[in-house]
């Protein structure tokens, strides 16, 4: 933007132009296309070079002085330039009182063309995405989890290469079937690796879609929020005056351009003429609801930007008048640009991240142990072993304990959640984001928007009784329905609503669909609404205005000066006056002023309304007759009207709001009963927000005492001495902010008045701070660039897709599609599930480690090998691996939404009690079902045992000893499969009954589930009757009863697990811990009882 340096040479980036772009951006010189006029020094384009590089000395002087080359917050001194310094620095043209309505205006067309060229296009730098193939790569091989499995890929891959390479064979008898057994047994060798390649790359590809998939359906929501073309007026080449439309994107510095109600502020300007009572919505920067009035009027300098009255933004609205303006700041220079620069920070880990990464060392420590005594074992064991046999057997026991469906289930599991949420209207970005939403404690949402609709809304009309305001006030509110009675119903607010139709500048317009709205300020859209609907509908205004009587003759719109607005309706024989605006401005014209019971019942009823948040605005009216009125009615304020403007009848009062969004109270209360904090976080007024935080069950209705009553509400300003020394908090920070943060991210439940970077803060101190100074796991919701920040640091950023901002949507991991907050929250019990789910997958998966390990242990015991290399392959990949993937698609046990949320680093995924179940119970039980069948099911076995104690070793075995064996193999391995499916059964419920055990039944409800356990059992008859499948995995067949004798362990077992989940049923309801686990008794929790553990966490 700034270039310094000798024409005679490469213009080169001055250090303005790093301060003013972003790090990185800073564009080179404009490439000006040579050309004989330029080549000779005296062409226009030569003076247009030097005139743009004077431009770029003089941007200088709307900056502070203060500014540095690093300054990252937005600093200009726009507003407190005179419009004859701003004409002189952009070297721009327009009148001295700031028209540019006739004749030549603007910027030249070549001198905006090599503007646009240095400058660059008024568009935000999007973030940098990376390449979907490189992504791919990066899904496929990289992350702990991913590393672990290709390295036993790896590893059994060079076992076998290395030892084929060296002519290593086993000693088989050559006999056809012994050669039958080779070939199988290395054919199977082969088989596990690609098995376990393949399911590594399907599990990154199935992610990899889903994140693709989001990515596609976010360029489609960007393609359908494209902008309008912006009327610009410019100076052509013959000096004439060019009026023009061009695509926002062409805007450049010294612009002058031309908004109306409904338009999207295309850059940052300044206001150089604005129609009475213009006013714009800041709420995307800002947080606050409220329309802010504009004015042409020059600033005091030194004051903040965002303050200034004469300023309007990039991103931001018209909701009423017309302005002239001109453009100081596009692209990534606005204050939107800004904003989006500093959400460029490295997004912190997901809480399943993390929890893979524990997992992964746990499982590596257990693994690497596991197979070091198997190698020991069949070194020191009575069967004498080749070294390619030992490494291989060791190496399996290793790999044995990997769970391989891991990967798959975490996928599939989040991709069904968010693919459910997408139903909802919930579109999820990042899929692991699911997964932390179930561990959220506290969600911080900005009110605007996102708790509140971002519409204002009639609530309240306040009449007179009898017309007689110090008889008393009727207050007449929206019915259960959301809507006010008619005019026939209640006939006493006529004159209220007639006066809120006449007295308005909204107006319906239709789109270019044909859809019909309001357009106009949010306040007179608000009170014409609620006014048509007493009135009769939609069409009743238009019908209303129509009448002669209801002709508007003269108006005074409303400014900041005045704050109210005049309407006279009628004709020169007879006509009513309508004076609407602030309160205490209309009071002053009423008769009533005088009034001193009436006076105060009016103060009342406006105190009443403003502690529920409402924005109160006063209407009177007065009637003209004959002689009253002039010819032409003039004035713009009380001293130069040219008629009476005194003695006006007061008629009544609006109570306005932005309300809350429906089934908003009810959402809050959901998270309060599945302990999750909710934290209002916005811009607005103390007593605004805390009136709101009331009604939606943020806040207790009543008053909080002790530590927690100066925490409830906190004020920006109250933040603003507790900042963080760095841009996060250490554990350097003060001993004074650390105990006064401690408190307030333990008390609070409203954060008003604060700014972008408070919101920021704010996140960072719940992280720090939060859940005893473990840290709360943070959710944020938004839909401002203001939120954007904030969005960015927490665990799960929430944006609102029909409001939201597309800075705000980049920086999310989930967008409300419907913008309905509710969704979320149902989302916490989907990320919890799934969760859950993948715990549970990990309990089953593990179960099987113990009795899969304990031959090669047994064998130092001189107990005859029970289960081959093969055979646990055949266990982990050929059936386990698609039972736990089956995991995925279990639906929620009773009471899933009534737990405390599990916090990732004091509960891990992968936690002791996972442990002790997998490995020291249900493991112990499996294994000792597989021994005893081993022994008493297979004839033989034992008497073979007793032989190899007397030294009758596996390598002296007859055939007929080794069929005896394989027998015995084959009936453990049977067991272990009627086991796991046991398990399997057990698992899926915690305490719950799955057969109805004395409570009401969980029973079989995932269909995907069932079908594994038929897939097993077919498969396991399959290794076990088919000769050529049983040659591959050292099988045989069974006679009926060895069959049938191994199902009696599932029966077993899930007696076993049904009697443990009665005793800690049994121990929940002793201890009265409602929420803290599963119930049989899910359909006896009804609506109010979640309602009332809701609201238990709005206590102090």
């Amino acid at each position: 933007m700034y270039f310094s340096g000798n024409y005679g040479a490469q213009l080169q980036p001055s250090p303005m132009a790093a301060a003013y772009y972003p790090q990185g951006t800073v564009p080179g010189p404009p490439q000006f296309p040579k050309s004989e006029s330029m080549m000779s020094g005296v062409s226009t384009s030569s003076a247009v070079i030097v005139e743009a590089e004077r431009i770029r000395q003089n941007y200088k002087k709307l900056q502070p002085k203060d500014v540095g080359d690093d300054d990252k917050d937005y600093k200009t001194e726009v507003h407190a330039l005179s419009f004859r310094n701003l004409k002189a620095i952009l070297k721009t043209k327009f009148d001295d009182d700031g028209g540019a309505a006739h004749g030549p205006a603007g910027l030249k067309e070549e001198q905006a063309k090599e503007y646009l060229k240095a400058y660059g296009k008024n568009e935000l730098t999007p973030p940098k995405k990376e390449n979907k193939w490189i992504r791919l790569l990066k899904q496929t091989f990289t992350g702990i989890f991913n590393i672990l499995l290709w390295t036993c890929v790896v590893a059994e891959v060079a076992l076998l290469v290395v030892f084929n390479q060296n002519g290593e064979t086993k000693a088989i008898e050559a006999t056809a079937e012994g050669k039958e057994d080779e070939k199988g047994e290395q054919e199977g060798d082969y088989v596990t690796p690609i098995i376990l390649s393949a399911v590594i790359v399907m599990a990154a590809l199935l992610q990899w879609y889903a994140e693709q998939k989001a990515e596609e359906q976010m360029e489609a929501l960007q393609k359908m929020s494209s902008t309008k073309k912006v009327p610009v007026v410019r100076i052509g080449k013959d000096g004439s005056r060019i009026d023009k439309e061009i695509d926002s994107k062409e805007l450049v510095p010294g612009d002058i351009i031309f908004l109306q109600s409904g338009d999207r502020i295309p850059a940052d300007v300044r206001m150089l003429v604005c129609s009475d009572g213009m006013e714009v919505d800041n709420s995307a920067l800002t947080g606050e609801s409220m329309p802010e009035p504009r004015t042409t009027q020059t600033m005091k300098g030194g004051s903040a930007p965002t303050e200034a009255k004469n300023l309007a933004f990039f991103g931001t609205t018209v909701l009423k008048g017309d302005a002239t303006c001109l453009v100081h700041a596009t692209g990534d220079r606005t204050m939107l640009g800004k904003i989006a620069q500093s959400i460029n920070s490295a997004r912190p880990k997901s809480t399943l991240e993390v929890q893979i990464e524990h997992f992964v060392h746990v499982i590596a420590v257990v693994a690497i142990v596991v197979g070091l005594l198997s190698l020991l074992a069949n070194v020191f064991g009575p069967v004498a072993r080749s070294l390619p046999d030992i490494l291989q057997n060791s190496a399996a026991a290793l790999f044995a304990q990997v769970p391989e469906g891991l990967l798959p289930t975490v996928t599939i599991s989040l991709m069904i959640a968010g693919e459910q949420l997408s139903k909802q209207n919930v579109l999820v970005r990042k899929i692991d984001a699911v997964e932390t939403l179930g561990c959220v404690s506290v969600f911080c949402s900005d009110k605007t928007g996102t708790l509140t609709k971002g519409e204002m809304s009639v609530e309240d009309f306040v009449i007179p009784k009898n017309g007689d305001p110090a008889q008393g006030l009727d207050v007449i509110n929206r019915g259960t329905n959301g809507e006010f009675p008619s005019a026939k119903e209640a006939p006493q607010l006529q004159d209220l609503t007639i006066a809120g139709i006449l007295n308005n500048a909204a107006e319906l317009k239709a789109d270019e669909h044909g859809k019909v709205y309001w357009s106009g300020s949010p306040t007179e859209v608000a009170i014409v609404q609620a006014s048509a609907m007493v009135q009769g509908g939609e069409d009743s205004p238009k019908n209303l205005k129509s009448d002669t009587q209801n002709r508007k003759i003269f108006d005074i719109p409303f400014n900041s000066e005045n704050k109210w607005m005049l309407t006279m309706h009628g004709d020169q024989n007879n006509a009513t006056v309508y004076l609407k605006g602030a309160p205490d401005r209309v009071l002053k014209f009423c008769t009533v002023d005088k009034d001193v019971a009436a006076r105060a019942r009016i103060e009342a009823a406006m105190q009443d309304l403003m502690s529920k948040a409402r924005r109160v605005l006063c209407i009177a009216k007065k009637q003209l007759g004959p002689g009253q009125i002039p010819p032409k009615p003039q004035g713009t304020n009380k001293t130069d009207c040219n008629f009476n403007i005194e003695n006006f009848q007061f008629v009544g009062l609006y109570g306005i709001e932005d309300p809350p969004k429906d089934g908003v109270d009810k959402a809050v209360l959901k998270a309060g009963a599945a302990g999750v904090r909710v934290v209002m976080v916005t811009g607005d007024h103390p007593d605004t927000a805390r009136a709101i935080a009331k009604r939606i069950n943020i806040l207790p209705e009543e008053q909080c005492y002790g530590e927690g009553a100066e925490f409830e509400v906190i004020e920006g300003s109250r933040i603003e001495a507790r900042v963080p020394k760095g841009d996060k908090f250490t554990d350097d920070e003060p001993e004074e902010n650390v105990d006064w943060w401690t408190k307030a991210v333990k008390h609070a439940r409203v954060f008003a008045r604060v700014s972008p970077i408070h919101k920021q803060v704010i996140v960072y101190a719940y992280q720090k701070y939060g859940h005893n100074g473990d840290g709360d796991i943070c959710a944020m919701t938004g839909d401002g660039v203001n939120d954007a920040p904030a969005l960015k640091a927490a665990e799960v950023g929430v944006a609102m897709g029909i409001r939201g901002t597309e800075v705000a949507k980049d920086a999310a991991d989930i967008i409300l599609q419907d913008d309905n907050f509710s969704s979320i929250v149902d989302g916490i019990e989907q990320g919890r599930l799934s969760s859950e789910n993948l715990q549970k997958s990990i309990m089953y998966t593990l179960c099987s480690k113990v009795p899969q390990v304990a031959p090669t242990f047994a064998e130092l015991l001189q107990i005859p090998p029970a289960l081959t290399v093969a055979q646990v392959l055949l266990i982990d990949i050929g059936t386990d691996i698609w039972t736990a993937i089956a995991y995925a698609l279990q639906p929620a046990e009773s009471k899933l939404m009534e737990r405390k949320p599990r916090h990732p680093k004091l509960e891990k995924l992968v936690n002791c009690r996972v442990l002790v179940y997998s490995y020291g119970y249900i493991g112990q039980i499996q294994m000792a079902c597989c021994w005893i069948m081993f022994f008493l099911a297979a004839p033989g076995v034992w008497d073979l045992y007793q032989k190899s104690k007397a030294g009758h070793t596996p390598d002296k075995w007859s055939q007929e000893e080794k069929d005896v064996d394989t027998t015995g193999m084959t009936t453990y391995y049977w067991t272990l499969v009627m086991a796991q499916i046991a398990a399997a059964i057990s698992t899926t419920t915690k305490v719950q009954s799955v057969f109805g055990f004395f409570g009401t039944p969980y029973c079989f409800p995932n269909m995907t589930l069932n079908l594994m356990f038929v897939l097993e059992v077919v498969l396991g008859l399959l290794a076990i009757y088919n000769p050529l499948v049983g040659s591959w995995f050292q099988t045989g067949p069974l006679e009926q009863n060895n069959l049938l004798l191994p199902i009696s362990a599932l029966f077993a077992i899930c007696f076993i697990e049904e009697v443990r989940k009665l005793i800690g049923r049994s121990m929940e309801s002793s201890k009265g811990a409602n929420g803290a686990g599963d119930s049989s008794d899910s359909s006896e929790y009804s609506d109010s009882s979640s309602d009332e553990q809701g609201r238990g966490l709005l206590n102090c």
